[in-house]
């Protein structure tokens, strides 16, 4: 059993519980950008962070609809590598005085936090359309086409060769 919380005998035992850490990484995505989002000096940047902290309320949304689809009410299940992720972020930050080297390194964070994120909803589309449930594979391919975006590196940032 280790980090899960009950027994997966089944594929759609997976499936719920990977679903669980998807809705988990969402409202985790939701608690964390604005806190992050106010460390960031650039304005633009932040008006990032809060156009992804919307976008994850209608990536919940779908996820939640998901879980109905399946039969199975909304749950969420803790994932120690979402949380990981923002550990580090967090630690990182509280280090760096330079704000331009902050700036740089929360959104390398919220990289990270994308990448992961897409990595699992792909995970989640491929055992969803194995099993031919194509329906709730469409409404998390939305969630993955746009973190997949989110994932890819963003426009130049400058910062200061000499971090000041």
């Amino acid at each position: 059993m280790g980090l899960l919380t009950k027994d997966i005998k089944s594929l759609d035992d997976l499936l719920l519980q990977s679903l669980g850490e998807l809705r988990y990484t969402e409202r985790r995505i939701q608690r964390a950008l604005p806190h992050l989002a106010g460390k960031l000096s650039d304005e633009r940047l932040q008006n990032e962070m809060q156009n992804w902290v919307e976008a994850s309320e209608a990536y919940m949304a779908r996820v939640d609809e998901v879980f109905r689809l399946q039969g199975a009410a909304p749950c969420v299940v803790e994932s120690p590598a979402i949380d990981g992720i923002f550990i580090s972020a967090d630690e990182l930050n509280d280090e760096i005085d330079s704000y331009h080297v902050l700036d740089t390194a929360i959104i390398g964070a919220v990289e990270a936090v994308a990448a992961y994120s897409a990595t699992r909803y792909a995970t989640v589309i491929g055992w969803l359309r194995q099993s031919g449930r194509v329906e709730s594979a469409r409404l998390l391919h939305e969630n993955l086409s746009s973190r997949r975006r989110a994932a890819a590196p963003p426009p130049p940032f400058r910062c200061s060769p000499s971090g000041a």
